[in-house]
């Protein structure tokens, strides 16, 4: 196996060859079957359904199944709101969504969040 790059941590961009994790200014480590790239497949396994202004506890993604094209309003774990524009159809999102705000959603849709 050839000899990785070395790349700072933190770095912009980083290879697939080595993944920069650790303390600032460390060295990148190779990945390999002994340090496999740092991540997991995990399965979802529980489900709770967004209703508009109701705050549930965040979970690992959102589900969103738009019937009707418009925005969204989403408030993440710390309060936030991200507006989206959505398209009908199913989309699944990384984000921790703990609420949706009817003010300023214009789609029709079900949304859920899952752990």
């Amino acid at each position: 196996m050839p000899t990785p790059p070395i790349i700072r941590h933190p770095a912009k961009y980083v290879p697939l060859s080595a993944v920069a994790i650790g303390e600032n200014n460390a060295e990148a480590q190779p990945v390999s079957a002994a340090n496999p790239f740092p991540c997991v497949d995990k399965p979802l396994s529980a489900i709770r359904a967004l209703i508009a202004d109701t705050v549930v506890t965040p979970g690992n993604a959102v589900l969103v199944d738009c019937s009707t094209g418009g925005t969204i309003n989403l408030q993440l774990s710390d309060e936030s709101q991200l507006p989206l524009t959505f398209a009908p159809g199913v989309t699944l999102m990384p984000f921790a969504v703990r609420a949706v705000s009817s003010v300023g959603t214009t789609a029709q849709f079900n949304a859920w969040v899952l752990d």
